[in-house]
């Protein structure tokens, strides 16, 4: 943290602080002004451009397996940029330096650093013969982090989303490192319909956070009868009581259902204990997000 060299310092800093109050107060007076409007049609044209931040804004008429805003994520990862080069105003670079600065924005670049490095410690205990599976995997910029991708050392690396677009990225960004696809959702999923099996790691970094409790177990289940005898279930959702978490949602477009380290551990109810050897949860750096961990007998 920059040094306060003498009171007018101190002054001009209280005061900056102050109109981004007053600026984040009015951008909440006018979301809630917006919520009793009717819904404009769904256009066909491009994305403007946010003139909260620089950021492209989409409204899509159903979540689906959408954990946060693919694009969003990838500039608060700093996987993309090129907007961020030349902002229009200081007050748009003191929004979106508040916003990627924010606990929930580090807990997110945490989340990314600890999933890929669930991708190499599965690659290392298996081998080349490694299979992996992403569930809701939106870019997959874990990939960018995982350096046994990067090098080839697994069987089979499949991420699995209900949306072609963010598919199609998946692909041309890690489709060279030997990375595959698959299209479907989340009833084909509950359904059982989807047929994984086989698999030494299949995880999420928050499919959770988009169902209830109920629906939730029974998706556990799905994912932890897809792995092979020995293989790990991983799945992240964030923790209740984050300092400035409207913000991130408003700017994702995303409605999480938070939950408790033992609501977590809850949703291995469904499955027959017999078949569980081993199951923890642990959370991340600032502890913000809990990963619940289960390991298939056998």
């Amino acid at each position: 943290m920059e040094e306060i060299s003498g009171p007018e310092e101190l002054r001009r800093r209280l005061e900056e602080q102050q109109q981004l109050r007053q600026e984040l107060a009015r951008i909440k007076s006018e979301r809630e002004r917006l919520r009793f409007d009717h819904p404009e049609p769904a256009s066909e044209a491009p994305s403007p451009t946010s003139n909260i931040l620089p950021f492209p804004c989409k409204r899509l008429l159903s979540p689906g397996m959408r954990c946060g805003n693919a694009t969003l994520l990838d500039y608060l990862y700093g996987v993309e940029s090129d907007a961020l080069r030349e902002l229009p105003e200081e007050r748009t670079r003191q929004l979106f330096d508040f916003a990627t600065s924010a606990a929930a924005a580090r807990a997110l670049r945490c989340r990314r650093r600890m999933l890929a490095r669930a991708v190499d410690e599965t690659c290392q205990q298996a081998g080349k013969a490694a299979r992996l599976l992403c569930i809701a995997g939106g870019h997959f910029r874990e990939a960018e982090l995982a350096h046994a991708l990067r090098h080839g050392r697994y069987g089979e690396m499949l991420v699995f989303d209900d949306d072609q677009a963010r598919l199609e990225t998946v692909r041309k960004s890690y489709g060279a490192l030997g990375v595959t696809t698959r299209l479907g959702d989340l009833d084909q999923l509950l359904a059982g319909e989807c047929q994984f099996e086989g698999y030494d790691l299949v995880y999420s970094a928050a499919v959770t956070e988009l169902l209830d409790d109920r629906r939730c177990e029974r998706l556990v289940h799905r994912l932890f009868q897809a792995l092979r005898p020995g293989g790990r279930l991983l799945l992240g959702n964030f923790r209740p009581g984050i300092n400035a978490i409207a913000l991130l949602e408003g700017l994702l477009d995303w409605r999480p259902r938070y939950r408790h380290d033992a609501q977590m551990l809850s949703l291995l109810d469904g499955i027959d204990y017999n078949q569980i050897a081993s199951a923890r949860v642990f959370h991340d750096i600032g502890q913000r997000i809990v990963f619940l961990e289960a390991v298939r007998y056998g």
